[in-house]
């Protein structure tokens, strides 16, 4: 049902014999928006009214009434919105800054002022706030959802810990409210699905199911001569599951008149992945389906706990060169990783010495600091190796599971080590 600008907006909800009244329990939640991106009046009022028509020729029977003056305003207060702020890390602070949109999307970037260049990580996903109204929760690319509490309505977002409870601590954890929206232009891995419709090229990102459109530049065309030997020629317009890099930002529209829009610009075509959709929310697409080096040989059974990080003796699978190729078969035994549980220490072994140092963790974000090996003498080819090995290692700044597979890469997702269980 597209909705009218007016005083009053209204939704209709409707309960069918699917969805038999003996059946319903817990909450519904949902978004209204407008067809066209234009301005409420000041006194609108959104109204969504539930019903049941299960019943032929019967009466329809209201379920559930809610109206909501204005629309937009609660913890929040108006949307879009940007937030942004300083917040401590173990070595230093992090600048934060989180964009809201009305359709339930999010985008967070993180720049990290005591590291030099590339310092900087994006992330998009979906925000959901509590029916209480006294926390909001982001989920997206990272391993755990953010946490953060909505305060003086919506002009401050408190940051939560892991746990989604306040941090005792006397150091800033405030995010100030922008006076207008200065949304980012993030830069990550992205999945979704690709369109080719007459009115030009589409994706709807799989992370918040926004639907953008595709600019004409950057690895555009890698992307294109695989969709076009996925698709049919007789099926333009069929969705295709693409894993790629990309920058989402603002470029002129196609159609004369419009004005910029929110358009994706591929920089580094991953793979496209026929035959299927988008993954379900907790097993959405990461960096690792990108890699060249992802395997989808071997999948983990669904019932199988994610692994975590720590406490894992990691086996080396792959490593990518600096400018070189990706070394499938080290010319030695696979290196072992294993990162403690109790302290920020970490072993293993490089293919032929031991390996020893410490590591720095927040988040998705991994730094290895003070690593050292032993001196035992090896093969020529297995000490290159290993040298190879230890500057992958000491450029690691992100990393990422997938199913049974571990990624590292560095500070720009370029794909460094991939390690299995």
């Amino acid at each position: 049902m597209t909705l009218q600008p007016a005083a009053h907006l209204a939704v209709l909800l409707v309960a069918s014999q699917l969805l038999a009244p003996a059946v319903w329990a817990g909450q519904l939640s949902g978004t209204a928006r407008l067809q066209q991106p234009i301005a409420l009046p000041p006194d609108a009022v959104l109204e969504v009214v539930l019903i049941d028509a299960a019943i032929a020729d019967a009466p329809a029977r209201v379920l559930g009434r809610t109206r909501i003056s204005p629309p937009g305003q609660g913890p929040l207060g108006r949307l879009p919105a940007s937030w942004r702020g300083e917040l401590p890390n173990a070595g230093g602070s992090t600048l934060w800054q989180v964009d809201l949109a009305a359709d339930g999307s999010y985008q967070l970037r993180q720049t990290w002022l005591n590291r030099p260049a590339p310092n900087t990580f994006d992330d998009i996903g979906r925000w959901r706030l509590e029916p209480s109204g006294q926390r909001l929760v982001l989920r997206g690319g990272r391993e755990a959802p953010v946490f953060l509490q909505p305060l003086q309505g919506g002009a401050v977002l408190r940051k939560l810990d892991l746990e989604g409870q306040p941090i005792r601590s006397g150091h800033n954890d405030r995010l100030q409210r922008l006076a207008v929206p200065e949304p980012i232009s993030p830069r990550l891995f992205l999945a979704g699905l690709f369109r080719l419709l007459p009115q030009g090229p589409t994706i709807q990102l799989c992370m918040t199911g926004q639907r953008l459109p595709v600019a004409l530049e950057g690895d555009y065309k890698r992307l294109l001569q695989a969709y076009r030997s996925a698709v049919p020629a007789s099926g333009p317009g069929q969705p295709l599951l693409v894993s790629l890099k990309g920058l989402i930002s603002q470029r002129p529209a196609a159609q004369p008149g419009q004005g910029p829009r929110r358009t994706l610009v591929v920089e580094a075509f991953g793979r496209a992945h026929p035959g299927q959709g988008c993954p379900q929310p907790q097993m959405a697409f990461t960096p690792m389906a990108t890699s060249p080096m992802a395997s989808d040989q071997n999948p983990a059974p669904a019932h199988r706990a994610q692994p975590t990080l720590r406490g894992i003796a990691w086996k080396l699978q792959a490593l990518q060169a600096q400018d070189g190729p990706t070394l499938i078969n080290p010319p030695c035994r696979p290196p072992e990783l294993l990162l403690a549980t109790g302290s920020e220490r970490l072993s293993g072994n490089s293919g032929c010495n031991r390996l020893l140092g410490g590591f720095q963790l927040a988040g998705d974000q991994l730094r290895f600091s003070q690593l050292v090996s032993t001196k035992m003498a090896c093969a020529l080819e297995v000490m290159a190796f290993e040298q190879q090995y230890l500057k992958a290692l000491d450029q690691v700044r992100q990393w990422n599971i997938d199913k049974r597979s571990l990624l590292l890469q560095d500070g720009v997702g370029r794909s460094l080590l991939l390690y299995r269980l």
